[in-house]
């Protein structure tokens, strides 16, 4: 293997550098939850996260940084990658990119996920410091919920939904954002949660599952589930 390529480069990130491998482990263990929880069908859902300055003296001691210009790096999922693969093995189902005058992939021939540039323009707008992690999942009630007319109202859904698990004000004090339909992976559906999200942390798209922005993985999954059992004792209170 050529000495500085992007496939060199990544083995090196992902078998030698101790904190990201320490982040990598953390992340499987969230894509595990995920699949278990069945909120990522298929290939449903992605993953990416801002890494900072977290490999750059790595990178600098190992030489690469002068071969790769660029300023951030991000950990992202690749395209028609699957969480259940994600958990066993993260190699094959996440890729690097690193974002100077342009984009660099890491393996030369990944593909990141459709949603890439939501993604990219989300984190470019966070506010969660050096490190970040953006989730993308599919629970199931949150989905349903977003079907109904409670939907249309983001303050009503608000309030409803912290008047029936007032935890939620503990977790998303700044409360959760909402988003009319636009096609997934589309630069619509990227500009719209953007303008959306303003100062929260939790964006939900109509028909089609839950985005949410925090430092970490553990943490980003924290939210989905808080916001996903209030959906779930929505409905639990609604039966007819």
């Amino acid at each position: 293997m050529v000495k500085n390529s992007p496939e060199a480069m990544f083995n090196f990130v992902f078998g030698e550098v101790a904190p990201f491998q320490r982040l990598i482990n953390r992340l499987c263990k969230v894509a595990q939850v995920i699949h278990q929880q069945g909120w990522a069908e298929a290939n449903a859902g992605n993953v990416s996260l801002r890494l900072g300055s977290m490999l750059l003296p790595y990178l600098e001691e190992a030489g690469f940084s002068k071969t790769f210009l660029c300023q951030q790096w991000y950990l992202v999922s690749r395209s028609g990658s699957r969480y259940r693969d994600l958990a066993d093995k993260p190699e094959t189902a996440l890729m690097l990119i690193g974002v100077g005058e342009r984009e660099f992939y890491f393996p030369i021939d990944a593909v990141p996920t459709s949603e890439w540039l939501c993604h990219k323009l989300m984190h470019e707008n966070n506010d969660c410091g050096d490190l970040a992690c953006l989730l993308h999942t599919h629970p199931t009630e949150v989905i349903a919920l977003s079907n109904l007319p409670i939907y249309e109202n983001q303050e009503v859904l608000n309030t409803t939904l912290f008047d029936i698990l007032p935890e939620l004000e503990i977790f998303l004090p700044a409360g959760i954002a909402t988003a009319h339909y636009a096609k997934a992976g589309s630069p619509i559906l990227a500009e719209i949660s953007c303008n959306r999200i303003e100062d929260k942390h939790v964006l939900i798209w109509e028909k089609h599952g839950l985005i949410v922005l925090a430092e970490n993985p553990d943490k980003a999954l924290d939210l989905t589930e808080v916001v996903n059992k209030a959906a779930r004792l929505y409905f639990l209170l609604h039966k007819t």
